[in-house]
């Protein structure tokens, strides 16, 4: 799983979750992620809503790292999910 901001990767799902990494956040109503928690922890706020958002004045100033031709594994999705999952139990 790489973040799609810096671009740094982790492989683990435990390295993941605990080292706080936000699988998915929106800017405007575009979903974007994931996320490292360097990045997160300066770029990303929780919104009114309850949905990790991009920090207002980073809005339109970020290039995404993104690489349509790569194709996700199937141990990145359960990384993502895994993360999910676990910062819902965290919120509820």
């Amino acid at each position: 799983m790489k973040c799609v901001i810096c671009g740094i990767e982790i492989n683990s799902i435990e390295e993941s979750i605990e080292q706080g990494w936000v699988p998915y956040f929106y800017e405007a109503e575009i979903e974007c992620g994931p996320a490292c928690p360097e990045c997160s922890g300066t770029l990303i706020r929780m919104g009114k809503d309850g949905e990790m958002e991009l920090k207002e004045q980073y809005q339109g100033k970020i290039r995404y790292n993104y690489n349509f031709l790569y194709e996700a594994s199937e141990e990145e999705c359960l990384i993502g999910i895994a993360i999910e999952n676990s910062i819902q139990s965290i919120l509820n």
